[in-house]
Formats: structure tokens, sequence, C-alpha cells
């Protein structure tokens, strides 16, 4: 199999390798509208948006697959308190807020804000850079799971992995 290294970044965004490193949440969530051109247009209203305060380790889920998100929800939410987004913005906007966050579960491709951004920027938040980072994606090119290693990623699980797995990678993650 032949793997084409040389893939240029998709229209009107920079690459991730680009993007300044930001030394605030601020600078972090204007970089981000910045790549996503333009501000944060919403505030979330997903259920389980807001962590109910439990004690016990979050887990956020950043996917626009809603029906996705259910699955992992339904499988992790006896064990942690789940915190889902819809995209990598929305999950910028909410992380800082969750004292107890230990994981973030991402897709790799999502509008606005894609994972590996986000990663990025959440790398660079000293109050997040202990938080466990796990990709989710549909594409399982070398040069992706090569990004995700350099980014830090504890994961890269391709989609098509049965739930109850991905669950189990997870669970052994955040103990």
């Amino acid at each position: 199999m032949t793997f084409n290294t040389k893939r240029p970044p998709p229209t009107g965004r920079p690459p991730a390798s680009s993007i300044p490193s930001p030394r605030s949440l601020k600078d972090a969530l204007t970089e981000a509208q910045a790549i996503a051109g333009g501000g944060l247009s919403r505030t979330s209203s997903l259920p389980g948006s807001v962590a109910p305060g439990t004690g016990r380790k979050t887990v956020m889920l950043v996917d626009q697959d809603a029906e996705m998100r259910a699955r992992i929800r339904a499988q992790l939410e006896s064990f942690y308190d789940i915190v889902e987004a819809r995209d990598g913005m929305e999950a910028l906007e909410i992380a800082p807020t969750l004292p107890s966050l230990a994981m973030i579960v991402s897709e790799t491709t999502m509008p606005r804000l894609d994972g590996f951004t986000l990663a990025k920027l959440v790398r660079n938040v000293p109050a997040l850079k202990r938080v466990q980072i796990m990709f989710l994606s549909t594409r399982d090119s070398a040069q992706d799971v090569t990004q995700a290693l350099v980014l830090g990623a504890c994961q890269y699980v391709v989609k098509k992995t049965p739930v109850p797995e991905i669950v189990a990678k997870i669970r052994k993650i955040v103990v």
C-alpha cells in the first residue's frame, strides 16, 4: 500500500503545524475562531453538555455524528460523567470549564475545527495539558496516525472498530 505524504491542507485552513501556539485559553479561542472563519456562533445545547459534578472523571465526546456519540455515551455513562460537543470549536469552548476532564475522544474531521487542530490547541492550554486525547476516525492513513502521535494522542482508533472495543480502550486509560 502506498501513502501520499504530500497532502495539501483543507481549503481555507492552514495546516495544524503552522498555527502559532496560544499562550492562554483566550488566545486559543481567538485562534480557533480565526481558523473557523468566524466567531463562536452557539453554545452547547446538547444533553449532557454540562458535567453534573458528581466527583467522577469526565470524558468528552467530540463528533458531528450524534449517533456515534450516543452509542459510546450509552456504554460509558455508568462509569464517567459524559460531555458532548458537535465539533472542535464547541469542545474548545467547553473543555476548560470541566474541572474533572480526563479524556477527549475526538473525530479527526469535523466542521469549523477539526480534531487535530483541537488537540494542538488543547495541548497549549496549561489547564488542559494532562487531558488524554483519543482520536476516532474514518481515515486510517499512516500520515493521520503519525500526526495523532505527534500531537500526543494516547490512541488512534478507526471508527469501524466495534463500540465495546472503543469503550474498553477508554476504560483502560481513564482509570
